[in-house]
């Protein structure tokens, strides 16, 4: 058997480190690189700068979520007249001067019902069926000749913080018509009705049956208080 010479077991030796490191360098170019990716590699995730886009973080309630203090405050101390309604009655008595009075409540209505049995049903139903939490009651009084008058609501408004009211006693019958001469108290109950607490500080002015008129005002709810006069028809210029 012959035996290979030293050379070509070198030359073997040569061949086997050169294959071997070729195996080496290949498969190190054959690995991918993973850096490159990792750039880009995240392409959904949201940026930053987006989340505050929408405007609705702290800004969503801001000016829009402040107007309750300004609005409610001034609506319950309006007092914005809103409704009034108002019946004539009359007494079989005699009536110095005109009268103004307030009832602001159901118990003093109550009473001057009480007081007062004759008066019409319509009356009675009309403070039965009244809220006093938002209504307050007015009497405006006069006298007359007979009974063929009655006190007039001229107008009502709300002046100055003040219901302000305006009555005047009218004849109701018809020239032709006879009516007996009895001295009356005519009257009429005025309800008013506010947006808010009901005012009870009153001004009213009342023209008698001989034009006169008389005016008042009131910031208290203590029974009648009589109305001073204040002008009269027969006054003219040259003071005749």
């Amino acid at each position: 058997m012959t035996r290979p010479s030293r050379r070509a077991l070198l030359c073997g030796t040569a061949s086997a480190i050169a294959l071997s490191a070729g195996c080496i360098a290949d498969g190190g170019d054959a690995a991918p690189s993973n850096d490159t990716e990792t750039d880009g590699g995240d392409p959904g995730a949201p940026s930053s700068g987006d989340d505050g886009g929408n405007g609705e973080t702290d800004d969503g309630s801001t000016d829009d979520g402040e107007p309750d203090d300004d609005g409610n405050d001034g609506d319950d101390q309006s007092n914005e007249l809103v409704d009034s309604q108002s019946r004539p009655y009359q007494y079989s008595t005699r009536s110095t001067s005109p009268e103004v009075t307030v009832l602001s409540d159901r118990d003093r209505a109550e009473r001057w019902l009480d007081d007062h049995e004759s008066l019409p049903e319509t009356v009675v139903d009309l403070v039965d069926e009244t809220d006093f939490e938002t209504s307050t009651f007015v009497r405006l009084e006069a006298g007359a000749p007979n009974p063929c008058h009655e006190m007039t609501l001229e107008s009502i408004a709300v002046e100055d913080g003040r219901l302000a009211l305006e009555g005047a006693v009218r004849e109701t019958s018809d020239d032709d018509e006879a009516c007996i001469a009895r001295e009356t108290t005519v009257g009429r109950l005025v309800r008013a009705t506010f947006d808010g607490e009901p005012l009870t500080d009153i001004s009213a002015s009342i023209v008698d049956r001989n034009g006169d008129e008389y005016s008042m005002a009131s910031e208290s709810e203590s029974g009648s208080a009589s109305a001073e006069q204040s002008s009269s028809p027969d006054e003219t210029s040259d003071g005749e």
